[in-house]
């Protein structure tokens, strides 16, 4: 089928392709989500194991190791690292970029199923997901009021029982960081005196509260029609039920834990401080998903933070401050580029119109622009990329990239069309005559952007978007160039005077004086092997020129005369 012959034939069928497209271009434009950088995912796992009262040396030949034998064949693994210290061990295992995070995490926790036994005071294994991807993008400060006497650090027990499920529901946060702050709990103060007086051990205190402290299941019993559970509840809700505990009975005197102790209600020891312009305060901050439109997610997690506000924080004296979030930056940036993308189309289309003399041309060729730009997004929108700074970026680098094919296709149609020939007979010649070197100069820059889409490493992450959005913008221009262009042509052409209008006589004198002073240059450069020479060496000397140099003492000036140079000199180089 001659795909050149058919879209001039049958101009209603382009038309309906070209509204189809921007339609569903517009309608991928509003799913895409939008964030300020491509996703780079370098999947980081961390598996943090808390066993109390043990040395490091105990932890890492106990936990540690047993931890690495199991986890050391998990597929795509690039680094493992350990760190053991008093009371806790952690190992954390960095992955290939481009592995799926959620597949990484599944696939750590049940290899540490198979690790055969760990001591019996150890805690279960945490294991957490940090890395690029992990980054917080919205920063809360929990704050309390003027009139709140209370520490801020000891609301973190009600933060966690009350306030969190609030945040973590919202659509698009996938974990919440919380920096700061110190738990509630019960303080058992022992007397050593009490202790010895009683012949009794601290680790015998410990075993007690630690045997009471639960609940039991005793089955179930029947009686008649109905099944009663029979359960025992011992976990300690108040102080005076740790003081009730007995430790010690001879069937004339029962010893408990109020005997030898003190149990008062206290806080955790706290081991970080947070600080937002000199007031303490508890740091939150929203991790998004994957692929979450940040805009939205941001937007949503700002109304429940000032619901909060109003329904559940006035009356405590408390109040969630927001600090920091990225719509500023994205909508900027988007911004930007927009501006850039539209001025960058008006000065093509001067251009055009300088040179091709003609209004209608410049209409023709500027039409190749949005339907280029507007179905970009659809493929897009299929490969599950964002609208970010790079991929928009990239969108604006194809402007210039689009309007060639089309400037070729419509310029030698108007030769044609001045051969005398007419309108239908002018754009089917002059488009079959210039389709293959189109063709040929689509796929070079096919050939350029296109393997950038198959890097893993996390520049090719980066550079991505771009790339997928030239190549599609491009992909897309081609197609217009040889079936749009010459289905307008016909149209708006058919009718143009031969001659070009007054309004156009002074653009025809700029196009002819540019023209002439090209011709000339060109002429100057190519008139014989001395001029030729002259050139090329003129066009390889100008940018090797304004390459920064690299000397020896530039290296030993970013080291300071007081310590060694070494590695200083080894990353220069």
């Amino acid at each position: 089928m001659d795909l050149i012959k058919v879209s001039i034939q049958r101009p209603v069928t382009i038309l309906s392709i070209i509204i189809m497209l921007v339609m569903f271009g517009m309608i991928s434009l509003q799913r895409i989500p939008y964030q300020l950088s491509p996703s780079v995912v370098e999947p980081e796992i961390t598996v943090t194991t808390t066993w109390r009262g043990a040395t490091p040396y105990e932890i890492e030949r106990e936990i540690i190791e047993e931890q690495e034998n199991t986890l050391k064949g998990l597929p795509n693994l690039v680094e493992m690292e350990s760190t053991s210290r008093n009371n806790q061990g952690s190992i954390t295992l960095k992955f290939k970029v481009g592995t799926n995070a959620d597949d990484v995490l599944l696939r750590v926790s049940n290899k540490l199923n198979e690790v055969p036994s760990y001591p019996s005071a150890v805690d279960k294994p945490v294991v957490t997901a940090s890395g690029a991807s992990a980054s917080p993008v919205v920063w809360v400060i929990f704050k309390t009021r003027g009139d709140n006497p209370r520490p801020i650090e000891t609301y973190l027990t009600y933060f966690e029982n009350d306030i969190r499920q609030h945040l973590e529901r919202v659509r698009g946060v996938s974990d919440l960081f919380v920096g700061g702050g110190t738990e509630a709990e019960m303080h058992v103060e022992v007397s050593a005196e009490r202790l010895a007086a009683y012949q009794l051990t601290t680790s015998s205190l410990i075993a007690a509260l630690q045997t009471e402290n639960i609940n039991v299941s005793a089955g179930t019993m029947g009686v008649g029609r109905r099944n009663f559970r029979i359960r025992t509840t011992a976990e300690f809700k108040t102080a005076e039920d740790i003081k009730k505990v007995v430790l010690k009975s001879t069937g004339q005197q029962r010893i408990t834990v109020g005997d030898v102790a003190k149990v008062r209600k206290g806080f955790a020891k706290q081991e970080a401080i947070v600080l937002q312009n000199g007031d303490n305060g508890i740091a939150l901050g929203a991790r998004p998903e994957a692929g979450v439109n940040i805009l939205e997610m941001t937007d949503q997690l700002e109304e429940t933070v000032n619901w909060l506000n109003e329904e559940k924080l006035h009356g405590k004296d408390l109040h969630l401050e927001w600090v920091y979030d990225q719509r500023f930056y994205i909508r900027s940036a988007i911004s930007l580029i927009k501006q850039n993308i539209m001025f960058g189309g008006l000065l093509a289309a001067a251009v055009l119109l300088t040179f091709l003399r003609s209004v209608r041309a410049t209409l023709v060729v500027g039409l190749s622009i949005p339907i280029s730009i507007i179905g970009t997004f659809i493929l897009l929108d299929m490969m599950g990329r964002n609208l970010n700074v790079v991929s928009m970026a990239g969108i604006a680098f194809a402007v210039g990239m689009l309007v060639d094919n089309a400037i070729v296709v419509i310029e030698n149609i108007d030769r044609h069309r001045k051969m005398g020939k007419d309108a239908f007979s002018a754009s089917l010649d002059g488009t079959k005559e210039v389709w293959g070197a189109v063709f040929a100069s689509t796929l070079t820059t096919l050939a350029v952007f296109l393997p950038v889409v198959f890097i893993q490493e996390e520049a090719g992450q980066l550079f991505r978007d771009i790339a997928i959005a030239v190549v599609a913008a491009v992909s897309l221009s081609l197609l217009v160039s040889v079936s749009v262009i010459p289905m307008f042509a016909n149209k708006l052409l058919s009718s143009a005077a031969k001659k070009p209008p007054k309004a156009t006589k002074g653009l025809e004198k700029v196009g002819h004086r540019l023209s002439d002073g090209m011709m000339a240059l060109v002429h100057l450069a190519t008139r014989d092997w001395v001029t030729r020479v002259t050139t090329v060496v003129l066009l390889i000397a100008g940018p090797s020129s304004s390459l920064p140099a690299r000397t020896s003492s530039s290296r030993r000036m970013a080291c300071p005369p007081s310590r060694t140079c070494f590695m200083s000199a080894v990353k220069a180089s």
